[in-house]
């Protein structure tokens, strides 16, 4: 039976990692198939990106099976590709799998969804077995797969077998990523994720051999980009160890891959510190996640994310930064519980643990299988939610046919009603672009190292100027609250995704003149010294170009920055901020929002 075999997946970080995925998910189903019936199926096309609905259709006229492998960020390519190659070829049989098959909305996806044949649930592997033998014994397929979790790992790997060797050799241009697996499962139940009901929560373990053949393919075929897909590597700290050098053994053979990123463990950094620092050192990771989601207790106990020790986090931090590595915190608004004030009190607690230079901030997504998704989660806790186009599927390709994916996510819940979700969200649009974006990064550390305003106070204040100035600042800062308005409400923004954070930071660069006058005058008692490194900090318009700044300053209060208390030397105190190539604003902004994968952007004081 001749098929084809589509997971579009999205073109990674744009300008800074310009490849695309290779369709692993659906090649490990078919491989796992095709080793127990060989020849059975001929194959047609492999679709890894987006190509016009009409070519790639009319490619599959004559396929008897088309398998896709559907997520957020391919679902309604996918759904637009399926219908038409059931309109031209209405024999053949269209299978949807993955993630985005709904376990709660089965019933109405495949009434919606008419045209698709077969859908399978969960893990993929032994369910299209079931399908094909199915198809092999009795010419036809069931309209649902719902087979059990795959027990042994030791299955047939796609890249070993050869499955992606045409693909690349046909594609010599793109510089790719791709996923690792090194173990399935998650012991965690986190409401607002789909790991733990999808995988199940026993982890099982893929054969260390078997690893170390796929980490050589990578190396050998230039794979720039590794992500691991485990919900917690590092889980098993000797086990994972040996991977990490058996990864660095070879990148030094080859030199590749040339970035290795994961979803690292969640509690228990200090197995996972190790793990990091080794891949720093050899320039293949640049941080670290602390993945809270949130600072408040009743919040993650609501959405059962009990496995986060909060009292630990600053020993945790500390630790991570003692060892030299970068870390970035992501939090999630809005979750259960989660209101206005626990919302600011916890990004001040965010930046009192150290979290100076990166943060990260997502809508709260409704993925389909996850408990967010239940009717009952949602009455509980009185969820309003809007469907955002181009949340998640990254760069649109030139043939694509403009399709648009759409995220549901959160606007407002019993705890956060829009307006106050709204605010929330501006609250940290603010802090990521005048704390993390360095604006007032100097002014809130000496202001709450001195005890002149702790940086709730010192950012409320903030927030209050921002929204009653009526100057060129108090413009843009309007301007910024309509777009994120428009786009919560599903209206077209000239950014997408949690990258509208940093449009602010654009518009403020843009107007440099003005945002130093608006920083001077609302900070004027603060000391005038302290005010003018702070605005030498920042890019001016001129100084993108070869920009290295040093200056040497003798005042005290670089010693509260450093968070040193009692007597203060007096000496000669250097700043610095360098970059070694010239580019554009948006080379430069663009960087800033990928600091903690290039190390870019982090304020130095010596």
């Amino acid at each position: 039976m001749q098929i084809s075999l589509v997971q579009p997946n999205f073109r990674q970080g744009g300008k800074i990692f310009s490849g695309y995925w290779l369709p692993h998910s659906i090649a490990c189903v078919y491989t796992f198939v095709e080793e127990k019936n060989p020849d059975y199926f001929d194959v047609n096309r492999v679709i890894f990106r987006r190509e016009a609905v009409a070519v790639a259709s009319e490619s599959m006229r004559n396929d008897g099976m088309v398998l896709f492998s559907c997520y957020m960020w391919n679902w309604e390519y996918n759904l637009e590709l399926s219908k038409r190659i059931k309109e031209i070829n209405p024999d053949a049989i269209i299978v949807f799998g993955g993630p985005q098959v709904s376990e709660f909305r089965l019933e109405e996806q495949q009434e919606e969804f008419y045209w698709v044949d077969s859908w399978i649930v969960s893990e993929g592997e032994l369910s299209f077995e079931k399908l094909t033998n199915d198809l092999r014994t009795e010419g036809a397929v069931q309209k649902t797969y719902d087979a059990q979790r795959l027990m042994d790992l030791d299955i047939p790997s796609p890249y070993v077998n050869g499955f992606f060797d045409n693909i690349i050799k046909e594609n010599p241009e793109i510089k790719w990523s791709t996923t690792l697996e090194t173990n399935r499962g998650c012991p965690f139940k986190c409401s607002f994720c789909d790991w733990g009901s999808l995988t199940y929560s026993k982890i099982k373990k893929f054969p260390v051999p078997k690893v170390y053949q796929e980490i050589e393919w990578l190396g050998k075929n230039k794979i720039e980009y590794i992500f691991v897909a485990d919900a917690n590597f590092g889980v098993f700290p000797e086990r994972d160890s040996e991977i990490v050098d058996i990864m660095l053994e070879v990148q030094a053979t080859y030199d590749y891959p040339k970035v290795f990123n994961a979803n690292w463990h969640k509690n228990s950094k200090q197995n996972v510190i190790p793990i990091v620092k080794k891949l720093t050192s050899n320039g293949m990771n640049r941080g670290m996640t602390l993945s809270v989601q949130s600072m408040d207790t009743d919040v993650l106990k609501a959405i059962e994310r009990k496995n986060m020790d909060m009292s630990h986090l600053k020993d945790m931090f500390d630790l991570i930064e003692k060892e030299g590595l970068g870390t970035y915190t992501e939090l999630i608004l809005p979750l259960p519980l989660e209101t206005p004030d626990s919302w600011r009190k916890g990004l001040a607690e965010v930046l009192d643990i150290g979290q100076h230079n990166s943060i990260e901030i997502w809508f709260h997504q409704i993925l389909e299988n996850a408990q967010s998704n239940s009717p009952e989660h949602k009455e509980e806790h009185q969820f309003e939610t809007v469907e955002l186009a181009g949340y998640v599927s990254g760069d649109l390709d030139d043939d694509d046919d403009g399709i648009l994916e759409r995220t549901e996510v959160v606007v407002g819940t019993k705890t956060m009603p829009y307006k106050d979700f709204i605010d929330s969200w501006m609250y940290a649009t603010m802090i990521i672009n005048f704390h993390c974006g360095g604006w007032t990064q100097l002014l809130a550390r000496y202001s709450h190292q001195s005890d002149t305003e702790k940086y709730r106070q010192f950012y409320d204040r903030l927030f209050d100027c921002l929204a009653s100035d009526q100057g060129p600042v108090g413009d843009i800062w309007r301007k910024v609250e309509s777009i994120i308005q428009d786009y919560t409400q599903g209206k077209p923004s000239p950014y997408s995704g949690h990258t509208l954070l940093w449009y602010l930071n654009r518009l403020l660069h843009e107007d440099w003149d003005a945002t130093q006058t608006f920083i001077k005058e609302t900070f004027n008692n603060l000391p005038s010294e302290l005010l003018e490194a702070q605005c030498d900090f920042m890019y001016s318009p001129e100084k993108i170009d070869d920009y290295q700044f040093k200056k040497c300053y003798n005042a005290h209060w670089f010693e509260y920055l450093k968070g040193r208390e009692g007597q203060v030397r007096q000496g000669r105190t250097y700043v610095s901020f360098e970059h070694d190539q010239s580019h554009s604003l948006d080379d430069h902004l663009e960087k800033l929002y990928f600091r903690r994968r290039f190390g870019y952007g982090k304020y130095t004081i010596t």
